[in-house]
């Protein structure tokens, strides 16, 4: 969601700029899409005192040659006076593109003064431009050096300012399918790690199904084939797990929130009524954090149907993704959806290592191009992200074992 540099806010801040940087940004869309940010070497002016003047070329020198290493050709890159940089990055926004900017601050600081704390990263988001100048708000460094887990925590970016009350009230629920079986939903996070930037562009909701009577857990897959009206059971408790964290899920700094839902569901207007009824999910915050995973979509899934559903979607909530199947042709009736993201979930790759391989590798040759997200999710351990890299996805993500509230409570209970 765009920051409103209009509303008087005590963060913000003033940044004379002129020339053809200026106007550059004010013709383009990089600002309202959090893709341009302002490093400063402050820090290191403070460090060197009276010696500043003879240090700063040297310094400059050193900044532009990690600009050049961490950015693209067609970025933009800007020193400012004597302590700031601008960064405009062509391929990345929000989260990935603050992410950037504090690697590249920390590398300077730490080869020009040994080491970078937290409180000498003086990033800056441009959140608008005015007559003159930039307006900027601090990026706060805790948030990106939180994004870099690559697992749930309880100091996940998107667990700041939450309730944990308010999530330990929605999970787990239980309820009796049709079929007459009993059965738990235990809602947990998963970090969906951008592969370029190695950070959290977004956290996904992953609904842990368990078989009271057995106490075996049942597959994604088999839960994507349950009646349509437990599916709903599930996307509604789903949705009510999402409330909790869809306030943290907006702006530029802050990851998006995930959202798995049957496309049985929202393809009806019940099931969007309940999307935009659900106490704590206002249009506003739908739209601006709140993206839809469709589980169930199949080779059977009518083309025309699937893009009026996405199309309906993506006017309510900030975008909409496709889980792909494990099957033949899977991606052929996805081609037109105009989603925002493929993802595959790793629970669907069966068989030795050198299948999982050649799986991984197919989905993403198949998928390229077709949406701006690639992404396998679910994954068993760290190693899979190589896989994920060299088949050309942008994303990857590792399955929690255990929602946060009920892995510290079973260390509390040990």
């Amino acid at each position: 969601m765009p920051f409103d540099s209009m509303q008087n806010d005590d963060r913000n801040e003033h940044l004379a700029l002129s020339g053809p940087v200026l106007q550059r940004l004010a013709g383009s869309e990089l600002i309202t899409r959090g893709s341009v940010n302002v490093i400063s070497v402050k820090a290191i002016r403070r460090w060197a005192g009276d010696w500043w003047d003879k240090k700063r070329v040297d310094v400059w020198t050193y900044v532009e040659r990690k600009l050049a290493e961490h950015l693209d050709r067609s970025d933009l890159r800007a020193r400012i006076g004597e302590e700031d940089f601008l960064i405009a990055m062509n391929n990345d926004q929000g989260l990935a593109a603050q992410a950037t900017s504090v690697r590249i601050l920390e590398d300077v600081l730490t080869h020009l003064l040994g080491a970078a704390e937290p409180t000498d990263l003086g990033v800056r988001a441009v959140i608008g431009v005015e007559a003159g100048g930039l307006v900027c708000r601090p990026v706060d460094a805790s948030v990106i050096l939180a994004a870099r887990a690559r697992r749930d925590s309880t100091r996940s970016p998107i667990r700041f300012d939450i309730d944990p009350l308010e999530e330990t009230r929605r999970t787990p629920v239980a309820f009796t399918t049709a079929g007459g079986a009993a059965l738990r939903v235990d809602f947990t996070l998963e970090h969906m790690i951008s592969l370029k930037r190695n950070i959290a562009t977004a956290v996904r909701i992953e609904p842990v199904v368990t078989h009271l009577g057995s106490g075996k857990q049942i597959s994604a897959r088999a839960v994507s084939r349950l009646p349509d009206r437990d599916a709903a059971f599930i996307d509604e408790a789903a949705l009510k797990y999402a409330a909790v964290f869809a306030r943290a899920s907006q702006g530029h700094d802050r990851p998006d929130l995930i959202v798995p839902a049957s496309f049985r569901t929202l393809g009806t207007q019940r099931g969007r009524d309940m999307l935009t009824g659900t106490s704590g999910l206002s249009l506003a915050l739908l739209r601006g954090g709140v993206m839809m995973e469709l589980v169930d979509v199949t080779r059977g899934t009518p083309a025309g149907r699937l893009l009026e559903v996405v199309g309906l979607l993506k006017a309510l909530t900030r975008g909409v993704i496709a889980r792909v199947p494990p099957e033949k042709e899977a991606l052929r009736v996805l081609r037109d959806a105009r989603l925002q993201g493929l993802t595959l979930d790793a629970s669907d790759l069966t068989g030795p290592a050198e299948k999982i391989a050649a799986d991984i590798m197919a989905f993403g040759r198949e998928a390229r191009g077709l949406a701006p997200m690639v992404a396998l999710q679910g994954l068993p351990a760290e190693g899979y992200f190589a896989a994920a890299e060299t088949a050309g996805l942008t994303h990857a993500a590792l399955r929690a074992a255990y929602p946060v509230a009920a892995t510290g409570t079973k260390k509390a209970a040990g």
